[in-house]
């Protein structure tokens, strides 16, 4: 049986019963997905049909996605965020000599503050690489961990190239990590704040973990660990084509 087949035959059980999709369903489905990125030129009926069956899976799990025009708000609230924390690091990040006081308000409570401020500006990460690599975004939704993103189409995201799809996955997890150094550098000149720089360190040192060391991780750099294992072997069938 082909590909096409196969992947009808998994549209019409999820169709029938999409609460009820057993996990072998859910790993043949992925395996025939890992299959299509390997492809040198995948059946463009195979990737609108693949599409279809991942979007039935993912609304399943995590609903639809809402309007990109949210991201206005998101947009606003992060930016509100970044003023408070430039106004503290100015005037209020001062140490008073009392441990636990200067525990929570000079380093907790500003690195919680930029972390507010990344898990604010992170969809971004993907809309702007998204944007630049050609691949579309469908709307706001959330993550397996439930924090914010954005919910890639996934026509257009089978259709990339191997490598688009690799990078597009490395910025926009690398962004979380750059959102944080760059609030923090503000800090820092400002007001002499350096939690936020060292909480974007942490973040790319993690993240750097995720990319090149565990490619069990989630996340963005996890899906990027696990596609650079796929460029390989779509290069390595490009050359016996």
């Amino acid at each position: 049986m082909g590909l096409l087949e196969d992947l009808n035959q998994i549209h019409t059980e999820i169709v029938s019963s999409p609460q009820q999709v057993d996990a072998d369903t859910r790993r043949h489905f992925w395996r025939i997905v890992g299959q299509i990125k390997r492809q040198p030129a995948p059946d463009d009926a195979c990737i609108t049909k693949a599409a279809e069956i991942r979007d039935l899976l993912y609304e399943e799990r995590l609903g639809k996605p809402r309007s990109l025009k949210w991201l206005f708000f998101w947009f606003l609230c992060g930016t509100l965020g970044l003023f408070y924390y430039v106004w503290l690091a100015l005037f209020n990040l001062q140490p008073t000599g009392n441990f636990w006081v200067d525990l929570f308000w000079v380093y907790f409570y500003p690195g919680a503050l930029v972390a507010g401020i990344v898990f604010l500006f992170y969809p971004f990460g993907r809309l702007i690489f998204g944007k630049a690599l050609g691949i579309r975004l469908d709307g706001i939704t959330r993550d397996i961990y439930y924090l914010p993103t954005l919910k890639i189409n996934y026509t257009t995201y089978l259709k990339a190239s191997p490598p688009r799809r690799q990078w597009f996955f490395f910025f926009a997890g690398y962004w979380t990590a750059f959102t944080a150094l760059w609030v923090g550098t503000i800090g820092f000149v400002l007001g002499g704040e350096w939690v936020g720089i060292a909480f974007g360190l942490a973040l790319a040192a993690l993240e750097t973990l995720g990319a090149f060391v565990g490619g069990k991780w989630g996340g963005e750099l996890g899906h990027f660990h696990r596609e650079r294992q796929i460029v390989k072997d779509w290069k390595r069938n490009l050359e016996t084509k």
